[in-house]
């Protein structure tokens, strides 16, 4: 048995939660054994912050610096070209730096649980947000990974709902590790 308000596994003698203090509801209440039935997670997917993979485009970006300080030292004096770059790098290191905390407190938070009938995606850093998605809304699961993904053995899952157009129609899970094992656990959950 579990508490109807907040989850948590009871023993089937409970009259309170001992977690959150509510009234447990009686047996013959189907409706309300139906909702606590939903509360078990199947399968709880978190996205994984690699740093590396994470860095690549902030790498990127600084090869094309570095050419075109380059170009700057042929053009004027090395002197200032020289400071000019040492200004630049710091400040992308800083923003760097504060971007990489950011993203990987986020990641932290992100959150997809999958319960008999339902999909929750939460995410409670910077923004508070949930989002419910009944398994007979979802159309189609798909699996898409990049070539830098398969690298770093991540990948991410997509779950379509009824609604073709527009954003936020379905969850779109990013940076899943072991990508390939968990859509075939999804895909059985949901059973699409």
């Amino acid at each position: 048995m579990f508490c109807e308000k907040c989850g948590t596994k009871l023993p089937d003698t409970a009259e309170f939660c001992p977690n959150c203090g509510t009234k447990i509801a009686k047996k013959g209440n189907n409706a309300v054994s139906e909702r606590v039935k939903d509360t078990e997670i199947q399968l709880r997917v978190k996205p994984t912050f690699k740093f590396i993979y994470m860095l690549l485009p902030y790498l990127i970006i600084f090869i094309i610096m570095i050419f075109m300080f380059s170009l700057i030292f042929t053009m004027i004096s090395v002197s200032v070209g020289i400071k000019l770059f040492l200004i630049c790098f710091v400040i992308m290191a800083v923003i760097l730096a504060i971007k990489t905390a950011i993203n990987k407190m986020q990641y932290n938070c992100y959150c997809y649980d999958f319960y008999n009938t339902k999909v929750i995606y939460r995410d409670s850093f910077l923004n508070l947000s949930e989002k419910e998605v009944k398994y007979k809304n979802i159309k189609e699961v798909t699996m898409r990974q990049t070539f830098i993904q398969r690298i770093f053995n991540i990948g991410n899952i997509v779950l379509f709902t009824n609604a073709e157009t527009g954003l936020g129609n379905g969850i779109f899970m990013v940076n899943i590790e072991n990508v390939e094992d968990v859509y075939r656990k999804v895909k059985e959950i949901i059973n699409v």
